[in-house]
């Protein structure tokens, strides 16, 4: 089996092995599992961190910014791994199809409110800063190791972007693996 970052057509992976529950693809995320309002470096502006756990929970404009975010990643050859962009399509299942955070300038309360600011013709370059997904590394009794894959905007690189999602995502990736893993004792 690939690496996760070596093949991006792969099909979602989850936890099959152990004890159940397993996790259920496109479930909620855990209860506390929420928005995280932030402070960006200049220590004025607020942003918000949005859990989202569906390609379909993703408005299509949105997924469609983020996309063109990372091809032009892609593109550049620096970070990802990757030969061919990617279609929306496929980018939208590779990036949300497990657990994936977006940061919006602002103030947020929730994924609707993202759909409703869609909705009324938000401009996403305007507005999102960043996101990064948590997804486990390879199938089986090892799926409770993750790793993270992040996009920061080119307007909000050197405002503490990068920081406060990899804070996040420490924050997070925990609470997910505890409420997909069956034996605690090796989830830590």
């Amino acid at each position: 089996m690939p690496a996760v970052l070596d093949d991006p057509n792969a099909p979602t992976v989850y936890r099959t092995s152990g004890e159940a529950p397993y996790p259920t693809p496109y479930a909620p995320p855990p209860a506390d599992v929420v928005p995280r309002p932030v402070t960006l470096r200049d220590r004025l502006t607020v942003a918000t961190l949005i859990p989202f756990t569906s390609p379909e929970s993703v408005p299509k404009k949105l997924t469609a910014y983020l996309c063109a975010l990372m091809n032009r990643e892609i593109e550049q050859g620096d970070t990802y791994p990757m030969i061919e962009e990617f279609s929306v399509d496929r980018f939208a299942p590779y990036w949300f199809g497990n657990f994936g955070v977006v940061m919006f300038l602002g103030e947020i309360e929730d994924g609707q409110q993202i759909w409703r600011m869609e909705q009324e013709g938000a401009d996403w370059s305007k507005i999102c800063l960043g996101s990064f997904y948590i997804k486990p590394n390879y199938p089986g009794r090892s799926s409770h190791v993750c790793n993270g894959g992040f996009l920061v905007s080119d307007k909000a690189r050197g405002r503490g972007v990068g920081r406060l999602m990899g804070e996040c995502y420490l924050e997070y990736a925990p609470r997910l693996v505890r409420s997909l893993c069956s034996k605690p004792s090796i989830c830590r």
